[in-house]
Parts: structure tokens; sequence; C-alpha cells
């Protein structure tokens, strides 16, 4: 039985190595885990990654895993439906220009969480018409820090008209969230907020994601 989509996207850390400067990310993550985020997704891509290593990108998603476990954490595996199905992962995050959505479902069931990014309207609309699919990653909201290749600001208008479609997924809004401005991204009605580099790069893990929390009324 799945977990409750919504509690899970509220504080939704993703990263890999390759994000965390002179720390590892098992260091970063532990420490964010103990602060209270509710997700994790494992996202080994770019310069400075273990892309071209899987073995040692295996490994290092292992130890997330691992973490993740201890701190009762769902794991989500970006991207890579094999690593996803090897480590039999709590879930697994599709790309608009990844492997079709419908292809990873067929592969992994419906037993797993299964995330799909959309990065306007009509993609958030269509996600929703997709069975298997638990949520929606919609953005960028702001200029991603973590991505250059970043698709097309929606913004914080676009996110919010988003969340007046009718039977939506839960959504997740993603890109150049951090905690000065996340109260302004839950104002558009989403059920959490997708950082990378707030995380990975705060001084003060702890209170960073004190500050993404979705406030309370």
């Amino acid at each position: 039985m799945k977990r409750d989509i919504n509690a899970i996207l509220e504080v939704y850390y993703i990263a890999g190595s390759q994000d965390c400067g002179t720390r590892s990310l098992t260091e970063v993550l532990e420490e964010a885990l103990k602060a209270g985020i509710t997700c994790f997704q494992f996202r080994e891509k770019g310069p400075g990654s273990l892309e071209e290593d899987s073995v040692a990108a295996l490994a290092l998603a292992q130890e997330c895993q691992v973490l993740c476990r201890q701190y009762g954490v769902p794991f989500i595996v970006n991207d890579n439906v094999e690593m996803a199905d090897v480590l039999n992962a709590d879930g697994v995050h599709i790309g608009q220009g990844d492997d079709p959505v419908q292809s990873v479902i067929d592969r992994l069931g419906t037993d797993p969480i299964i995330g799909l990014s959309t990065n306007n309207v009509t993609q958030f609309k269509q996600a929703a018409t997709i069975e298997g699919v638990d949520y929606a990653g919609i953005g960028p909201a702001f200029k991603p820090r973590s991505k250059s290749d970043h698709e097309e600001i929606i913004g914080l208008d676009g996110i919010t008209e988003a969340m007046t479609v009718m039977n939506r997924l839960p959504a997740v809004a993603i890109g150049g969230i951090d905690e000065t401005n996340a109260g302004k991204v839950w104002r558009t009605g989403v059920e959490g907020v997708a950082v990378v580099s707030a995380i990975s790069r705060s001084e003060q893990i702890s209170q960073t994601v004190s500050q993404l929390k979705k406030p309370k009324s």
C-alpha cells in the first residue's frame, strides 16, 4: 500500500554527489533526514557526477537508500528505471525527455511511487490522464541554480494556474526554490516543494528545512 503522497511531497530533496561541493552526499542527506525532509530523490547526473560509473553510482545509491530507510523516508530514483528496479526503490521519477512513463509503469508495476515532471499546464493536465502516475513535478518556479539546461520558467503564475486544474495530481513545485521564496510557492496551492541547492549548499540544513516546510495556518 502506498504512503500518503501529499505528506511525502512536503519537503522533497533531490541530489547527487555533484550537488554537495566538498561534502559527501551521504553526510548532507543524513543531516537533511534528521532535519525532517519528507522524500529523497537520488539524481546522479551531470558534470562532476558518477553518471559514467554505474558501479560507483549504484553503491552510492544503496548507501542513500539505507539512510532513508533508517529515517522512514521514501527513496526515489531519478530516471534510472533499471537502478530503481535493482534496488527495489520506493519509487522512480521520470522527466519529459526520459523513457515514456507508460513503459516505466509496465516494467515496475503500480506499487512503486511514480512521479512525472511537467513544465507547463498542458503537460500537467496530461499527467493526470496516465493511470499509475502518483504525482507531478511542476516548474521551474524560478531560475534553477543546479541546472543550466533547464526548461522555460513557468513561474508562480503558471504553477497557480496548474493548481486550478480539475481532478489534478498531487503536485510538487521545483526550480530555484529556497527558504527565501518558499512561502510564495506554498501560496500557489502545491502539495510540496522540491529543492536541490537550497539544502545541498546550506550551512544550516536544519534551519533551511524548517523554513521550507508548509506554513501552519
